[in-house]
């Protein structure tokens, strides 16, 4: 799975804020200030909004409540 943030948005910082002392295997990929430059982004999800969370074919872009929601049925899942 890959997080994709800018480190300056309040929704990012949530996402990573929950991620803390999690034991999921979440990369976090920083993306730049300008969304032109973030080619990366674009490829993976063909949009460049953050936070963006990619896991195989699952794509959540935007939004952090559905990103937090992804994380915690994964999260559940592991724990079973």
């Amino acid at each position: 799975m890959k997080l994709y943030v800018l480190r300056t948005c309040p929704y990012c910082v949530r996402v990573l804020r929950w991620l803390e002392g999690r034991n999921l295997p979440v990369q976090i990929v920083d993306v730049p200030p300008g969304h032109s430059a973030r080619v990366e982004l674009r490829a993976v999800s063909g949009q460049t909004f953050v936070p963006t969370l990619v896991d195989g074919d699952v794509v959540i872009a935007d939004d952090d409540d559905a990103i937090l929601e992804y994380l915690k049925r994964k999260e559940r899942a592991n724990v079973a």
